[in-house]
């Protein structure tokens, strides 16, 4: 599994991930709040077992939920343009929860921006 995050000429937060030949392109127009939000999502899988967070988007927003299960992850990405349409996946991938919690700190930490 493999996050990737920039911030693209409008400032907004993209992330692109990767795992194996699913890819997906998600982004954030409320930087640095999102990035954060990403963040304490995951220190929540860490303590709890399961976080979440939201990214919000001028027409509808992404659903990051990330599962820890002992050593393993469960990340799942999904999006919404709203009530009538629910919820669409966009990414999900299972791998090494260290492996995933040091690649989203690493990379966020490396923006020019940074959250909180």
């Amino acid at each position: 599994m493999q996050l990737d995050f920039a911030l693209d000429g409008f400032g907004r937060l993209v992330c692109d991930l990767s795992d194996g030949s699913t890819k997906a392109t998600v982004s954030a127009s409320n930087m640095p709040a999102a990035a954060w939000e990403l963040l304490r999502g995951l220190q929540d899988a860490e303590e709890k077992g399961t976080g979440e967070c939201w990214w919000l988007e001028g027409i509808g927003e992404y659903r990051w939920v990330i599962r820890r299960e002992g050593g393993r992850a469960t990340l799942v990405v999904l999006w919404s343009g709203g009530t009538l349409t629910g919820w669409e996946h966009v990414f999900w991938a299972e791998g090494d929860f260290s492996v995933l919690a040091a690649s989203i700190r690493t990379s966020l930490e490396h923006l020019p921006v940074h959250a909180g």
